[in-house]
């Protein structure tokens, strides 16, 4: 921890000795933000008391607090987020900002001093007071009894969601014995069992694999989802009948003081002995708590026209009122930090601070080295703050070695220099104009669980090899041959139904196709369907040439080589600021062996918007240049552009590597040279829009060609591209890859690497669908403005642009809005979103100049104006431009009044598609709705029409393997129901409804021992199932043997094998039976009276001990296939 290497220097500072004791009410002002957390740490060292810093807003709370981090430690420093919501506003806090208030609350329950860190907003809200919430801290531990279902009751009544599964914090879940639940702090849930009421085990388990992860803990604390508790609840509130009927309703925070009387402000959790407040530029607190005062009264008049006065809290019982804090204040030991001189009627004495900020090196080394050495021989000290080791051993590398310093591991926000002690703190992102990397509260994100494009529910359209398009309407029990067997029912015309068992779920896919039209059913017994999958077949198998063809000719054309990772490489990569997600890790990997290669890489990185596809391609430039190449990086609009130069400059910086940037925000001028140099090889990495493409661009040795937002490129650009890339490696990204580009990548002509797991602190954006209504766009507004964070409206009519601007200024008048589209004149709109970024006003109205990524993760709120009139895929783009921070961020799609029932399904189609990671099915969903458009030819939607999706997509793969294979007949005979392996037994076949009671998760167990190829896997599946589920019954035991003979089965590849009335019947396939020395050797290992029969094929016939019950003959019989 920083501020500990540093107390003893700090000690012998004049101002920080006269800090303990200070009088009360002392202003310290000319202190930066990083500056004001290194005085609040001092002042709670040295005091032994809680430190409550105040400030203005939420950005500047967890700023201060990211910076206590640094230096006192995760353990003493705490942030308190406000519930970013309105007063009166009917809606709850994020469950992840409910879990970091929880654990911040839960810290000032112990004795232990600490530091916390929050805005003005959250201290002036009422909530139930210490005792109440300490009344409902659970903490269990093996051996202790208690009744699992009393368990969960206490859960849900401190506001725990019950499950089937836990995904996300503050979920819990019972099945029989084992009950999960995720509470905070622990960053995994944890799995309880129970042997009737006693606890014989807790463990830790993966929130997106429900595996278990360790081995057991011995205790766990459980702490409270929400402030109150149910059971806390004054029975006879005016609201009572709400809580009755939905527990927790939305927004319930707003009307705690009608539901308990034990309220007090987070202040008042600490004795007055005990603590200390600090204030952060006060003037500005006050300015920010009268605002709240009026904003919370205006609320107030408007809730009192849908309310009765009674069932309305008073502004006074929501938050304290300025009398209030100003009497709560008086009580403490109290300090102000300030950057200015201020002057307030509070204030009893002021200090100026021997601050000075840290000087700008502009990325100049030698000036960094020189200061260093020309201080030192003044008796100055420096620290410099790295992100991570490999920073600081670049810093060493690059750095005059008489230029000494002292290296840290942790930064802050801000540099500066302590002048009475001669000590500088410098942070190597201000060094190098770079972002600081934010640490962010924890933020709990659900588990990443990625939606199979298969699941089936009720009512899905599905194709059965053999029946055709059928609809899916359930699982249920059957008896077949004297044993029961849990099948899909599928209804066909007619009203006719098939079963389907469920050890035969791979003959059954889903069907998607094109939008609005639905299939017809395909009447059984009829030889439609056959004929329509032979002529699809025989499509398909064309197709398949052309693509093999096509594949060959692109493997068979040299590529460039390019070298091995090297010590620079390595370094690069691990200077990263954040954390490589396991996806970006692998889609990174993937990409450079390809490059590797001698042959052109065509690869799809497909990874949701924020997710770090930007730092893939970076690598892989930089591996590229590098090798002696040069890059070409390819994007649809100047914005881009311009963040990518900025973002690619910003990480190589400590690299002799020259990038350059080709777009209409450059002069002619500085275009000119730029491409006087790529055809020198004086520029290694170029950036640009269209103007990349140009006649006069020609590079020397190009190496690379990154194509970001592919699918914002029509057929012309690309065909431009190809003439440029013929033996050239291409990586295409986008969030939303173009249907066809997608469909490519499935059918294996373009490699695809997936990027589905998200940033930790990342958040989905919560998506409204809303008529237009100028109340909603004002609450929509003020949230964001309220919580210092920025908006984008977006209204795609030029003409009618600065209408909506003057609208919205006349009714939000303390709010700042600028106006941005694509016939400014550039420097204009240069400089409009320049002033966006550096947050000089609060409000951007624009077209959809912003899809394509633009990144300020200060703008967390983006309204979109007639929302109807975009695709889906133009829609994600744009909500993605919000929610790149950690901050819960919002989208509203205004439709008007009397939008058509398809356009509404259009949106809600992408409210389904709120959680991360989902770009991939927004355009598997946007395949279903447009169709597939076609990769060789327009007869390909047709088949996509007969037969679905998956199915074509199953049949194009096979008949690429098959052509490849040389032999293409397999493909008509593979399907055939005589050729299909059968087993038979008298065992019951399905996994019992009360060991795994949802049906949609028994599908997907079904899928999965479907897929299982070898009898380890089978194995293995056991262990989850009595890690999820508890001890395997019977039933599920005698369906995972079945499974084990299927793979053995397949594996001497028999045409059947049955076991039934204590007889094993093996048949081999009469085409392909094994030598007679091999059937001799597999013979000689069976003690069991056997006989052969040789009629049409041959069989084996083994009589088994007529003393073992029915499921003791079949595990022998897997005993005898496995020999």
């Amino acid at each position: 921890m920083l501020y500990q290497k540093i107390a003893a220097q700090l000690e012998q500072s004049a101002f920080f000795r006269g800090l303990v004791p200070l009088a009360a009410g002392t202003q310290i002002y000319h202190l930066s933000q990083s500056a004001r957390a290194l005085v609040a740490a001092h002042l709670w060292a040295k005091s032994a008391k809680n430190l409550i810093l105040v400030s203005q807003d939420d950005i500047i709370a967890e700023d201060l607090w990211d910076d206590l981090v640094s230096l006192v430690g995760r353990e003493n420093a705490f942030y308190l987020p406000d519930y970013e919501i309105l007063p009166y506003e009917d809606r709850s806090p994020h469950y992840s900002i409910r879990a970091t208030r929880m654990i911040t609350l839960l810290n000032a329950l112990s004795d232990a001093p600490a530091i916390y860190s929050l805005s003005i907003r959250s201290l002036l809200r009422l909530i139930p007071d210490k005792a109440s919430l300490a009344r409902h801290i659970l903490t269990l531990k093996q051996g202790d009894s208690i009744d699992p279902e009393d368990l969960l009751r206490q859960l849900q009544n401190m506001g725990y969601e019950i499950e089937y599964q836990v995904s996300k914090v503050y979920q819990a879940a019972r099945r029989g014995g084992i009950l999960d639940v995720f509470s905070p702090p622990n960053q995994n849930p944890v799995r309880i069992e129970f042997w009737g009421d006693e606890i014989i085990s807790i463990r830790n388990f993966s929130a997106s694999t429900q595996r278990s992860l360790d081995a057991d803990i011995k205790t766990v604390t459980l702490i409270p989802a929400r402030e109150i508790s149910l059971d806390d609840i004054n029975s006879g509130s005016v609201i009572i009948s709400q809580v009755r009927e939905h527990g927790f309703f939305e927004g319930i925070e707003n009307y705690y003081c009608l539901l308990t009387k034990n309220l007090s402000s987070f202040v008042d959790y600490f004795p007055p002995e005990t603590r200390i407040m600090a204030f952060s530029n006060y003037s500005y607190i006050v300015e920010e708590m009268e605002a709240l005062q009026e904003q919370t009264f205006s609320q107030y008049r408007k809730a009192l026209k849908s309310r009765s006065k009674a069932k309305t809290p008073s502004p006074k019982q929501l938050i304290l009122d300025e009398e209030a804090f100003f009497k709560l204040i008086s009580s403490n030991d109290k300090i102000y930090l300030s950057q200015s001189e201020f002057i307030f009627p509070e204030l009893t004495a002021n200090v100026r601070a021997p601050f000075m900020a840290q000087p700008a090196f502009e990325s100049d080394l030698g000036l960094v080295a020189d200061t260093l050495r020309h201080k030192q021989e003044s008796g100055w000290q420096h620290y410099l703050l790295f992100d991570n080791a490999s920073q600081e051993r670049r810093m060493r590398q690059t750095i005059a070695e008489d230029a000494s310093f002292v290296s840290h591991i942790g930064v802050l926000h801000e540099g500066f220099e302590i002048e009475d002690i001669k000590l500088g703190l410098w942070t190597d992102h201000e060094i190098f104009n770079r972002y600081k990397r934010k640490r962010y509260a924890p933020r709990f994100a659900p588990g990443e669980t990625i939606v199979d494009y298969e699941n089936l529910k009720p009512g899905d359209y599905v194709v059965h090899i053999d029946h055709g398009v059928g609809v899916f309407e359930g699982l249920k029990i059957i008896r077949l041959d004297g044993q029961d067997v849990e099948c899909l029912v599928l209804r066909y015309a007619n009203e006719d139904r098939v079963y389907v068992p469920t050890f035969q779920l791979s003959l059954v896919t889903k069907y998607v196709a094109e939008e609005g039209s639905a299939p017809v059913l395909n009447k059984l017994g009829s030889s439609k369907w056959q004929n329509t999958k032979h002529r699809a077949t025989q499509e398909i198998e064309l197709i398949a040439a052309d693509l093999v063809k096509l594949y060959a000719m692109r493997n068979s054309r040299p590529g460039l080589t390019h070298k091995p990772d090297g010590a620079w490489q390595q370094e690069l990569e691990e200077s990263f600021i954040y954390e490589d997600t396991p996806d970006q890790k692998k889609a990174s990997q993937e990409i450079k062996d390809d490059m590797e290669v001698p042959s052109p890489m065509e690869r799809l990185l497909c990874g949701d918007v924020g997710y770090g596809k930007t730092e893939v391609a970076i690598r892989a430039a930089f591996k590229a240049v590098m090798s002696g190449y040069q890059v070409a990086v390819l994007a649809p609009t100047t914005l881009l552009v311009e963040q990518h130069f900025r973002v690619f400059r910003e990480r190589l910086a400590q690299y002799p590597v020259r990038v350059a940037m080709l777009s209409r925000f450059r002069s002619k001028a500085l275009i000119t040279k730029d491409v006087q140099d790529i055809a020198t090889g004086a520029v290694d990495i170029a950036i640009g829009t269209h103007r990349l493409l140009s006649r006069d661009v020609k590079f020397t040795r190009l190496g690379l060609l990154v194509i970001d937002e592919e699918h914002r490129f029509g057929v012309r650009h690309k065909d431009r591209l190809r003439s440029m890339q013929s033996n050239v490696d291409t990586l295409y990204m986008s969030a939303t890859p173009i249907p066809r580009t997608l469909n490519m990548a499935l059918a294996k002509l373009k490699e695809i690497s997936l990027m589905q797991t998200s940033p930790k602190e990342r958040l989905p954006i919560r998506t409204i669908i809303t008529m237009r209504d100028m109340e909603v766009i004002k609450d929509a507004i003020r949230r964001e403005v309220d919580r210092g964070g920025q908006v984008f409206f977006v209204h795609n009519r030029v003409q009618t642009i600065e209408t909506i601007a003057f609208e919205l200024r006349r009714e939000m008048p303390d709010v700042s809005f600028m106006v941005g589209h694509a016939q400014m004149p550039e420097h204009h709109l240069e400089e409009v979103m320049k002033a966006f970024v550096d947050h000089e006003f609060q409000v951007l109205i624009c077209t959809t100049i912003i899809e394509n990524g633009i990144d300020i993760p200060n703008a967390n709120t983006i309204l979109i104006d007639r929302a109807d009139t975009f695709g889906i895929a133009q829609l994600y783009q744009m909500r993605g431009r919000v929610g790149r921070s950690n901050r819960r961020a919002y989208a509203y799609l205004l439709i008007p009044k009397g939008s058509t029932q398809i356009a509404k399904q259009r949106l809600e189609a992408l409210t389904q598609y709120d959680y991360l990671g989902a770009g991939f099915q927004v355009a598997l969903r946007d395949l279903e709705l447009r169709g597939a458009g076609t990769i060789l030819g327009t007869k390909q939607s047709g088949i996509i029409q007969a037969i679905g999706f998956n199915y074509y997509n199953r049949l194009l793969g096979r008949a690429i393997e098959a052509v490849e294979n040389g032999d293409t007949s397999v493909l008509y005979t593979e399907d055939n129901p005589a050729t299909r392996q059968s087993i038979k037994t008298e065992i019951d076949l399905y996994l019992p409804a009360e060991y795994i009671d949802n049906d949609e998760e028994r599908l997907r167990i079904y899928r999965r021992l479907g897929e299982l190829s070898e009898l380890s896997d089978v194995q293995e599946f056991e262990t989850e199932l009595q890690d999820r589920f508890g001890p395997v019954p019977d039933n599920a035991r005698w369906m995972l043997l079945f499974f084990k003979m299927d793979l053995l089965s397949k594996a001497r590849k028999l045409k059947n094998c049955t076991v039934k009335r204590g007889i094993m019947t093996i048949e081999y396939d009469a085409s392909n039976t094994p030598p007679k020395a091999e059937i001799l050797r597999f013979t000689g290992k069976i003690s069991e009276p056997m006989r052969f029969e040789a009629a049409k094929s041959l069989k084996l016939i083994i009589e088994l001990d007529s003393e073992l019950d029915s499921l003791q003959q079949f595990e022998r019989a897997i005993e005898i296939l496995s020999y």
